[in-house]
C-alpha cells in the first residue's frame, strides 16, 4: 500500500505542476493579449474637431482592422481587437460617411502603432516611422456626415512618378492647372502607386500639388514607392506608411466597396520584386469581403495589373499578379467587379476576365491605365510651356480618368493632358504620303500632302481603347464602314521616336498597341480626301473626328 501510495502522489504532483504550467501560460498569453488589445469608439464627430466630446455619439458596425483581423463596432461603436507593434490599425469607411483629411486631403483612417519606430534593420535613406510610445488607453477615430448617391464621380491616376522638382512642376502644369478646384466635381481620388519616382522626399510637394484639385487622395504603393535598402517585404514601405498610412485597406461610397492593396511583391534589398499578394493582405481580403453584399461593386486599385496582355501578350512576373488565381477564389461570390492598376509604361490595355483566367462569373474588367507620366516626364522635345509630351510607347498621351459610377457599375473615361474629354483619336496616314518626283522630302507640299504609295493605311489609334470598341470610317462621304482592329506599333509614334532618337528629348522604343484600327485605302484621284472617322468604347463613350489629306499626282 505505501508504495502505490506513493506512486499516487507523485502522479498527483505531477499532474498538479502541469496544471500550474497550463495555466501559468494561459495567464501570461490572457495578460499579452490584454497588454497588446487595442479599444476605442468611432463616432460621429459633429463638430468635426477631432475629439469625442461629451454628446458624440458611435457608430455601429464599422469595420476596424490590424491588417489581418477584422472586427465590427457594437451598438455603442466600440470595438476591441488584438494590435501588435509595428502594426497600423484602421477602420473602413462606411458609405454614409466621410473620414477626416489633413492639411493636403489625404484620408485620416488609421493609427500607427510603432512603440519603438521602426527597427534599425538598414541604412534608412528616407524617413521612416517614428516611435509612437505604448498602446494609447483609447483609440477613438472620427467619422464626419457624408451620404454620397449612388450615382456620382471619381477621378483615377496611374503612376505620376516624378524624379524631381522640375518634373513635379511639369505634373504641375499638364496635370493639376487642368484639374485645379475639381472642375469634374469628383468625389475622391484614385492614385494607383508610383506616386514618385524612388525620390521619396517628394511625397510632401507632390501631395501639396495634388490638393489644388481640392478632393480627398487615396493612395497605394508602387515598386518606386519602395524603401530599396529594406531586407524584406515587411520593411520595404516603412517611408510610404509614414506619409499616407496602411498600404493596404477599404472603403465605400454609394454602392461601390474598394480594396486599395499593396501587390508589389518585394522581394529584399538587390532582389528585385514581384506582382504577388502576401498571405497576410489576402486573409484580410476574405476577412474584409465577408459582410459585403455580393451585389456591391467591388473596385481594386493596385500599382502592379492584376493581368495584362502587353509584352507580345507574355506574363512576366514584374507586369502580372502571379498569384492572381488567389485572389479570384476570394471573389468568387461577387457579381460585379472592376479593377484598376499602372505600372506598365508602354500600354494601356483592357483584358476581359473570364472563364478563360479561372473565372466563372460574370465577367469584368482588368483595366491597366494609361499613364500620368506617360512614357516619362524625361520624354520628347519640350512645348511653349517647357513641358515634355510624356507620351506612352503605344502612342498614347499622358493623362488621367473619370470613373462614373452608377450603383454597382463603373464608366472609366480617359482624358489626355490638358483637359478635353473629346480628343481621344489620333489619325494618321501609313506609310506617308510622298513628295512628287524630283521634290525631295526636305521640300515636300506639306503635311499629308503628297503622291499615295501602294498600300496605304488609315490609322486610328483610339486612346485608352481596346479590341471590343467599335472604329468606323466614312471617306468623302460614303457610308460609315468598320475599321479593322489590329495590335501594331502606331506608325506617328514611330515617327516621334526616329525624328528624336540619340537626341536629348529622345522617346522611349515603340511598343505594340492595344488601341491601333486601321483602313486600306484604294488608289484615290488627286484631290482633297476627308475621312470621319466616329469611335464609340465599350462603355459607350464617343468621339468623332475628320481627317483632310491631299492628293497630288505624280510622274
Amino acid at each position: 500500500m505505501s508504495h502505490k501510495f506513493h506512486s499516487l502522489t507523485g502522479k498527483f504532483k505531477i499532474l498538479g505542476l502541469f496544471t500550474f504550467l497550463f495555466f501559468a501560460v494561459a495567464l501570461f498569453s490572457l495578460v499579452q493579449a490584454q497588454k497588446n488589445q487595442a479599444t476605442g469608439t468611432v463616432y460621429l464627430d459633429v463638430n468635426a474637431n477631432g475629439l469625442y466630446d461629451v454628446g458624440e455619439h458611435g457608430i455601429a458596425n464599422v469595420k476596424v482592422s490590424n491588417g489581418v483581423d477584422v472586427v465590427k463596432t457594437n451598438a455603442q461603436g466600440q470595438y476591441k481587437i488584438v494590435l501588435l507593434p509595428e502594426s497600423i490599425l484602421f477602420i473602413s469607411k462606411p458609405a454614409n460617411y466621410r473620414v477626416p483629411l489633413n492639411e493636403v486631403r489625404l484620408p485620416q483612417f488609421y493609427y500607427r502603432h510603432y512603440p519603438t519606430g521602426t527597427p534599425d534593420l538598414a541604412a534608412w535613406k528616407w524617413p521612416v516611422i517614428q516611435p509612437t510610445g505604448a498602446l494609447p488607453k483609447t483609440i477613438d477615430f472620427a467619422l464626419l456626415e457624408g451620404a454620397v448617391p449612388d450615382t456620382f464621380k471619381a477621378m483615377g491616376f496611374a503612376d505620376p512618378q516624378t524624379t524631381t522638382n522640375e518634373e513635379l512642376d511639369m505634373m504641375r502644369k499638364d496635370i493639376i492647372d487642368a484639374l485645379f478646384g475639381n472642375p469634374y466635381e469628383a468625389k475622391f481620388g484614385l492614385v494607383a502607386g508610383d506616386v514618385v519616382n524612388d525620390n521619396l522626399a517628394l511625397y510632401e510637394r507632390h501631395n501639396r500639388l495634388m490638393s489644388q484639385i481640392g478632393i480627398p487622395m487615396w493612395n497605394v504603393p508602387g515598386n518606386h514607392d519602395l524603401n530599396p535598402e529594406s531586407p524584406n517585404y515587411t520593411y520595404a514601405t516603412q517611408t510610404f506608411k509614414s506619409v499616407f498610412g496602411p498600404d493596404y485597406y477599404s472603403f465605400d461610397y454609394g454602392q461601390v466597396h474598394f480594396l486599395a492593396l499593396n501587390n508589389v511583391g518585394f522581394k529584399g534589398k538587390g532582389q528585385g520584386y514581384e506582382g504577388h499578394i502576401d498571405a497576410n493582405q489576402m486573409q484580410w481580403i476574405a476577412n474584409d469581403l465577408k459582410d459585403v453584399s455580393s451585389d456591391k461593386l467591388i473596385m481594386i486599385i493596385t500599382h502592379i495589373p492584376l493581368l495584362t496582355y502587353a509584352n507580345n501578350r507574355t506574363f512576366p512576373k514584374g507586369i502580372n499578379t502571379q498569384n492572381f488565381d488567389e485572389l479570384l477564389n476570394v471573389l468568387k461570390r461577387f457579381e460585379y467587379v472592376y479593377a484598376i492598376a499602372g505600372h506598365d509604361t508602354s500600354n494601356s490595355w483592357k483584358v476581359e476576365i473570364n472563364h478563360t483566367h479561372g473565372w466563372h462569373g460574370r465577367p469584368f474588367i482588368a483595366h491597366t491605365l494609361a499613364e500620368t507620366r506617360g512614357g516619362g516626364w524625361h520624354t520628347g522635345p519640350r512645348d511653349d510651356r517647357g513641358v515634355r509630351p510624356a507620351t506612352m510607347q503605344d502612342g498614347n498621351p499622358n493623362g488621367y480618368y473619370i470613373f462614373y459610377f452608377d450603383g454597382n457599375t463603373v464608366k472609366p473615361r480617359f482624358i489626355r493632358a490638358g483637359g478635353d474629354p473629346n480628343d481621344r483619336l489620333r489619325i494618321t496616314l501609313d506609310p506617308q504620303l510622298i513628295p512628287p518626283k524630283g521634290l525631295d522630302q526636305a521640300h515636300a507640299l506639306g503635311l499629308d500632302s503628297g503622291v499615295q504609295v501602294d498600300n496605304t493605311f488609315v490609322v486610328v489609334n483610339f486612346f485608352d481603347g481596346g479590341e471590343r470598341d467599335q472604329v468606323t470610317i466614312s471617306l468623302d462621304g460614303k457610308t460609315a464602314v468598320p475599321m479593322q482592329y489590329t495590335e501594331r506599333a502606331d506608325p506617328f509614334y514611330v515617327q516621334q521616336y526616329q525624328k528624336y532618337k540619340d537626341t536629348g528629348d529622345a522617346f522611349a522604343s515603340p511598343a505594340i498597341s492595344s488601341h491601333i484600327w486601321q483602313y486600306p485605302l484604294s488608289k484615290l484621284k488627286p484631290g482633297i480626301h476627308a475621312a470621319v472617322v466616329t469611335a464609340i468604347d465599350e462603355f459607350g463613350f464617343k468621339d468623332q473626328e475628320t481627317f483632310t489629306f491631299e492628293i497630288v499626282k505624280g510622274e
